[in-house]
């Protein structure tokens, strides 16, 4: 008998402990996240993306617009040639 108040004893300290060590994280779905991630890193005050930023460039040949993707992150062009806006 004194064994089995053992085991008793020690399933309830289990049961007790890793109920308080859950942990509970609900999402807030109202709150707009940005796609771009930036971290600030404290020792040189720099911002460093996580993601690659992209934009496009513009330009007029004749009257017609034309544009072209443009990786601000690496400083060059993700398409390979202007196309038509």
């Amino acid at each position: 008998m004194n064994i089995y108040k053992k085991f008793i004893f020690n399933i309830m300290m289990i049961c007790i402990f890793s109920g308080m060590l859950t942990i509970n994280v609900f999402a807030n779905t109202e709150q707009n996240i940005s796609q771009d991630i930036v971290v600030l890193n404290i020792q040189d005050n720099t911002v460093i993306p996580y993601s690659e930023v992209t934009g496009y460039k513009y330009k007029y040949i004749n009257g017609v617009k034309y544009k072209r993707l443009w990786s601000y992150t690496y400083n060059r062009w993700i398409d390979s040639g202007w196309h038509k806006a």
